[in-house]
C-alpha cells in the first residue's frame, strides 16, 4: 500500500476509535459532528482501494474493516441505549402534556 493510503486507513481508524469512545461517555452532540466526517471519509477510501493489493495489504485491510465492523457494532449498541432514553423522555414530555391539558380544560382559561 502506499504512505498516502496507509495514512487515510490510520485516519479512518482514529475516527472510527474517537466515535466508538463518544458514544461510549454520552457525548452525543460530538459523535453526530465526527460521523458525518468518518462516512465521508471511510467512502472516499473504500472507493480508493487498489485492485493489486498485496497478500499482506489485503490481510491488512481486511483486519481494519473487521476492527472498523466491530467497533461500529459497539457504536450502535450505545445508540440503541440512547434511542431508548430518549423515548422515555418523549413519551415522558407527552405524558406531562396530557396532563397539562386535562388540567386546563377542567380549570377553564382565566382568558375566556
Amino acid at each position: 500500500m502506499t504512505t498516502f493510503l496507509t495514512e487515510e486507513y490510520n485516519e479512518i481508524y482514529k475516527l472510527n476509535q474517537t466515535m466508538l469512545t463518544m458514544a461510549q461517555q454520552g457525548e452525543w452532540d460530538n459523535f453526530v459532528i465526527m460521523t458525518e466526517r468518518y462516512i465521508m471519509s471511510l467512502q472516499a477510501v473504500l472507493e480508493q482501494v487498489p485492485d493489486t493489493l498485496s497478500t499482506d495489504e489485503k490481510e491488512q485491510f481486511y483486519r481494519l474493516l473487521i476492527t472498523l465492523q466491530s467497533n461500529e457494532e459497539e457504536i450502535n449498541r450505545a445508540l440503541e441505549g440512547r434511542m431508548i432514553f430518549l423515548r422515555k423522555e418523549i413519551s415522558s414530555l407527552h405524558q406531562s402534556n396530557k396532563g397539562n391539558k386535562a388540567y386546563l380544560t377542567q380549570i377553564g382559561s382565566p382568558f375566556q
